[in-house]
């Protein structure tokens, strides 16, 4: 229906695990060279982004010209951002910072139509193709397909990680290694083993009430590294990844490029 498949969905559905990455530049062409790359989904980062809600549409219509699914990151859980972000036809929205229950129940509300929730209505949007002949079977289909990621990221969010799993219509959790290696007094050891530990405690937690998990392989470079991390992390049940993103991989080709160049004047 109207067009759009969500890669996310289907590859669940078909047992194969969901590949992404990030995208932080304000760059329609990086979004649609990713797409005809193969990737499952994009995540379209305004949280940490050097771009605003302007730059987004174009993103989002690159990612959906390529036939990759557009997932926004807000940076804030916030009504009028989010609303913005699906009408744009963001196919899922990924909102930072969860802690509680009221939180999680609150993103969940605002990103889904009623009756699962309180999303704005407006028939005349991008996300509508500007008009839908059924209105009723439009919200159904949204409600269905947009998906809602949750980040717990932060030590209230792990205190209260099963009481956010008991909300409703959540799609998954999104475990932010990165701020839970702060909350545990390691910052940037995202592979350091106690917070593995917790990690994969949590995607267990997830796994038992049948609510996926999203892991950012963060620190892997290399094919050997980002082999062994997909394997482990699939072992432990994630079946959402996303793998590197725009800035760090233009910052790694450039440095070693420039090594390579160094070591042969050497």
């Amino acid at each position: 229906m109207y067009g759009k498949v969500n890669k996310v969905k289907t590859a669940l559905a078909e047992g194969r695990v969901a590949l992404g990455t990030w995208v932080q530049m304000p760059s329609p062409e990086i979004v649609e060279a990713i797409g005809y790359q193969g990737f499952d989904y994009v995540i379209i980062d305004l949280e940490h982004g050097g771009f605003g809600l302007d730059t987004l549409p174009s993103m989002v219509r690159a990612a959906e010209a390529a036939g990759v699914t557009p997932i926004v990151r807000v940076p804030i859980l916030e009504e009028s951002t989010i609303l913005w972000v699906l009408n744009t036809g963001a196919m899922g929205v990924q909102i930072p910072g969860i802690s509680t229950r009221e939180q999680a129940e609150q993103a969940v509300r605002l990103a889904k139509y009623y009756p699962e929730g309180t999303r704005g209505a407006c028939p005349w949007l991008r996300s509508t193709q500007y008009n839908v002949s059924d209105w009723g079977a439009y919200t159904k289909w949204s409600n269905e397909e947009t998906m809602v990621w949750l980040m717990v990221e932060g030590k209230e969010g792990i205190e209260n990680f099963d009481e956010i799993l008991e909300v409703p219509n959540i799609d998954a959790i999104v475990l932010g290694r990165f701020d839970i290696s702060q909350s545990l007094g390691i910052p940037g050891q995202v592979d350091h083993p106690m917070l593995l530990e917790m990690v994969k405690k949590l995607v267990e937690k997830a796994k038992q009430k049948n609510i996926e998990t999203v892991v950012s392989l963060l620190s892997e470079v290399t094919q050997p590294e980002i082999e062994r991390s997909v394997k482990m992390w699939h072992d432990c049940g994630v079946k959402i990844m996303t793998v590197m993103g725009d800035r760090a991989l233009i910052c790694i080709g450039f440095r070693n490029c420039l090594a390579y160049a160094k070591h042969g004047l050497a």
